[in-house]
């Protein structure tokens, strides 16, 4: 992975703080806010600007390094590494804690090639989100 986002690298001047918010990324089990990326770099790096870490960022989504993920209940910003250009992610969405889960398939692929095909829409992307409560919620709940 590291490759790929070297190859896309190419041609800009290094840049320590874009490699931060990369490593950040890519140790990131789930999508993380700008803020949170933010308050990880300024640990280490106190002359880091907020504004400095949405130019960044702005920038991975432009090269395609990084994906932008909006959940429809805070409509707050989060974004991902790119991990396989071929493959996006889908999330279970707690809406208690907040916590992300991943789903690894994409129910939704099947469903928009049958609708593309019936209407001829040039379909270029899609959101699925479910929200509910995690285990560890729902267990809190029934206590």
């Amino acid at each position: 992975m590291k490759d790929k986002i070297a190859e896309k690298l190419k041609g800009l001047r290094a840049s320590k703080n874009r490699d931060d918010v990369i490593c950040i990324l890519q140790n990131s089990s789930t999508p993380v806010s700008v803020e949170d990326i933010y308050e990880k770099i300024k640990k280490t790096n106190n002359k880091i600007s907020l504004s400095t870490v949405y130019r960044i960022i702005e920038k991975l989504v432009n090269l395609g390094i990084v994906h932008k993920v909006t959940t429809l209940d805070d409509n707050k910003a989060l974004y991902e590494i790119i991990k396989d250009s071929h493959t996006h992610h889908h999330y279970m969405i707690c809406v208690k804690c907040k916590k992300m889960i991943p789903i690894d398939d994409c129910p939704v692929k099947e469903l928009e090639k049958i609708i593309a095909d019936k209407t001829g829409f040039n379909i270029t992307g899609h959101k699925f989100e479910l929200y509910g409560e995690c285990e560890n919620c729902a267990r809190k709940d029934k206590k």
